[in-house]
């Protein structure tokens, strides 16, 4: 994009297009690879979400328990594993999930709301970043339809569609703006296919991969963020120690537990269940577990079914954060140096080369970035090609079903792209990996082109780097 290009046109991703867009104006101020601002924009991203979880959960009952709301957020986002800390559609999906939010659950005595025009249009903004983020309008509508939510303030019905109304055109309108700027970018029937439509996948409640993954997944998001989840039920419950915090506020409560619910719809949508889908679980567990820490805080409650006081829960929060850090910085450690091969060819090419990488995975295609060298075809992954399947365990469902996943004229397209960009190098991943289902050799056209043009030139742990036989480098 920062050269001209357009997303899924030059570069196929089945990310939404607001991301791409983040990730574009961060560079074009930043400049190219800067990715000390990228992960500066990360931070003040979840410190933005912070501020709003803070804002609302003041509103809704004191400063202390905004203060836990927002601790509690900062502290279990990185509840884990070490994606969870970056600039994902995951976290960035948060901010204006929790603005809106924010604007619908304020309290206000005004049957007029025009703020419910801004949080519906946030839903949208949401999804361009995130797809399954979309799905929180519904407890946003349904908030201001309930008996709880009007009565109290004196409102009809018809007050309450109409505000119901306001949210709906803004939820629209956002959507046909973004619509709009796709289409006069010529690129809105590919983000739909690519965004949208090519996102079917056999991780279905009818397989037992969906259930390993739910049950294996969900039992370690629930150990590591034990004390948020505690909290978050002992909140909701109530009772009469130390107090019932929502029985004054039960239409916010439902609300709360209704984004809950849908999250989990949104966490479970590709069956996948990775680690750092559960940040959609946060922003209404830590508004509704806030309550329950104030009060342990200032010491309202002892603790009588686990046998302790209150006073150990910061030492345990504490041990927590701890973990957490020490997890997530290894994980990090990990991905500091570049793979081997894209070095060698970043050491050995033009910056103008054009190179070309046969790997499915993230580590595969963050090959583009390691060399510094853009990609020959739009095809940055090959999964159009291969009919690749995301969420791992591939044999569960055979290559006949991969081969039926082959996007159409991917492979005319492939070749056209060579044609107008030729790779001067090649590096082929997948021939390191032991049993690989993705073979060059798998696949005539592409190996006899391989064979026919290039030559192997290095070895690698993670890849073997072809180049080029008539290319100018080869001849140096």
């Amino acid at each position: 994009m920062l050269e001209g290009g357009q997303p899924y046109r030059d570069a196929v991703e089945r990310k939404p297009p607001l991301l791409f867009s983040l990730y574009e104006g961060v560079f074009r101020l930043a400049g190219p690879r800067n990715w000390v601002a990228l992960h500066t924009v990360g931070i003040l991203w979840s410190l933005a979400t912070m501020a709003l979880l803070y804002l609302l959960a003041r509103r809704l009952f004191d400063p202390l328990t905004g203060w836990a709301a927002a601790l509690m957020y900062g502290l279990f986002q990185a509840w884990g594993d070490y994606r969870n800390l970056a600039l994902n559609g995951e976290l960035l999906m948060n901010l204006p999930v929790v603005a809106a939010l924010t604007l619908t659950l304020w309290p206000s005595r005004r049957p007029l709301r025009p703020e419910l025009l801004l949080a519906g249009a946030l839903i949208p903004v949401a999804f361009l970043l995130k797809q399954p983020s979309g799905i929180a309008a519904l407890p946003l509508g349904l908030y201001l339809l309930r008996r709880d939510y009007r009565e109290p303030r004196g409102w009809r019905v018809g007050t309450a569609l109409l505000q119901a109304g306001m949210l709906t055109a803004g939820f629209v309108a956002s959507f046909a703006v973004a619509g709009l700027l796709l289409w006069r970018q010529g690129i809105l029937r590919d983000a739909i296919y690519w965004s949208i439509t090519n996102h079917d996948t056999p991780l279905g409640p009818t397989t037992r991969i969906f259930w390993d993954k739910l049950f294996s997944n969900t039992a370690y998001f629930a150990v590591a963020c034990a004390p948020l989840l505690f909290g978050a039920f002992a909140s909701v419950k109530g009772g009469s120690e130390p107090g019932a915090w929502w029985e004054a506020r039960r239409a916010e409560r439902a609300a709360l537990l209704w984004l809950l619910i849908v999250s989990a719809v949104g966490v479970a949508a590709s069956g996948q269940f990775l680690f750092h889908y559960y940040l959609q679980f946060l922003p209404p567990l830590v508004l509704l577990a806030a309550p329950w820490f104030t009060a342990a805080w200032r010491g309202e409650f002892e603790l009588h079914h686990l046998g302790i006081r209150a006073w150990p829960l910061n030492a345990v929060l504490l041990l927590f954060a701890v973990t957490f850090l020490m997890i997530d910085t290894a994980g990090l450690i990990r991905q500091r140096d570049p793979g081997l091969a894209p070095l060698w060819v970043r050491e050995n090419s033009d910056p103008a080369d054009r190179i070309y990488v046969w790997g499915q995975g993230d580590r595969q295609t963050g090959f583009y970035l390691d060399a510094e060298r853009r990609p020959a075809t739009r095809y940055i992954a090959p999964f159009p090609l291969t009919g690749h399947v995301f969420g791992g365990y591939p044999a569960a469902w055979g290559r006949e079903y991969e081969d039926a996943r082959m996007v159409p004229g991917a492979w005319d397209n492939l070749f056209v792209d060579f044609d107008s960009h030729p790779p001067q190098y090649i590096i082929d991943a997948e021939a390191v990996r032991p049993a690989s289902r993705y073979s060059i050799r798998r696949y005539p056209r592409l190996w006899a082109y391989l064979d026919r043009e290039f030559r192997l030139v290095r070895s690698e742990v993670d890849g073997l780097v072809y180049q080029r036989i008539s290319s100018d480098s080869a001849a140096r």
